[in-house]
């Protein structure tokens, strides 16, 4: 190969405008360029109470933390700090002294409230899934769904997809509310248990939603009938009724879950059961309860 050849093009500039480019690129050199100011988000700190409005400062006035209420007055009380343009919903939240590590500790059953109301989705059906092969056609009347090997096998997948009667088409388990199963079904539930564990919906004896009338538990829990599942914390929360109702109703509604509680007691367990009781409304403040108030 041949000696590569540099050709260098010389170009004429005048004597002062090159003296002004020279000053031009050493002012470039020595000054770096201004980096651009950095913004610091905003983050919430751990711990750091939730800023809230001055009207929802307001309410929380009215309401003595340091009190537990009768339940006549806090039923009262969350209807009055339920301040919304609709019509809201009462739920109670009881915090328990059982350990939730512990499975003798675990509480589940069911409740059918004295005076049920419509469910806050506007009154729509609960969306039910039946695994049995007893009064099919029955329980399609009823609204719910027959479930099939094909639904278990989508289960394991991770995913459900069918029509309902209603004709709404179902495409995830957190649209199901309740999967009710008779005996002969649990052995093949009991291959999907982990997956419908965690999302509540398997069927469990003392929830009533393992039976060997399906049809009548179907009825129930259209009716109204709610299963009671203790959380990790543990703690129960249910709607207990909407603020429209009446006062004498919702306080019905608030004994009957606490007898049921009650009633649903570990078996060996001699310590306090109910911690404390607390009633809450839509976007409003919780409101102490006094149990006791509340004996059967």
């Amino acid at each position: 190969m041949g000696k590569v050849r540099t050709k260098i093009i010389e170009t004429a500039i005048e004597p002062e405008k090159l003296e002004k480019i020279e000053k031009l690129e050493e002012a470039v050199e020595e000054k770096p360029a201004e980096a651009k100011p950095v913004t610091e988000k905003k983050t919430k700190k751990v711990g750091e109470p939730k800023k809230r409005s001055n009207q929802y400062k307001g309410l929380l006035e009215l309401i003595d933390k340091s009190k537990a209420y009768p339940a006549e007055e806090a039923i009262e009380l969350v209807k009055k700090t339920a301040n919304t343009h609709f019509d809201a919903t009462i739920e109670a939240h009881v915090n328990l002294g059982l350990s939730a590590e512990k499975s003798e500790h675990q509480i589940r059953t069911s409740l059918t409230l004295p005076h049920p109301s419509p469910k806050a989705s506007g009154g729509k059906p609960i969306k039910i899934l039946v695994f049995t092969d007893k009064n099919k056609e029955e329980i399609k009347k009823l609204g719910a769904e027959i479930g099939t090997d094909e639904n278990l096998k989508e289960i394991e997948k991770g995913k459900i997809d069918f029509v309902d009667s209603s004709g709404t088409r179902i495409a995830k388990l957190e649209e199901i509310d309740k999967i009710i199963a008779d005996t002969s079904w649990m052995p093949k539930l009991a291959k999907v248990a982990k997956i419908l564990g965690p999302k509540g919906l398997m069927p469990n004896p003392k929830a009533g939603t393992v039976t060997e009338d399906p049809v009548a538990a179907v009825k129930e829990f259209s009716g109204g009938r709610m299963e009671l599942r203790m959380e990790k914390s543990p703690i129960i929360h249910i709607t207990i009724g909407k603020a429209s109702l009446d006062n004498q109703k919702l306080k019905e509604n608030l004994a009957a879950l606490i007898n049921a509680i009650r009633s649903a007691r570990p078996e060996g367990f001699k310590k306090e059961l109910i911690k404390s009781v607390y009633l809450s409304s839509t976007m409003g403040p919780s409101v102490k309860v006094d149990p006791s108030t509340l004996q059967s």
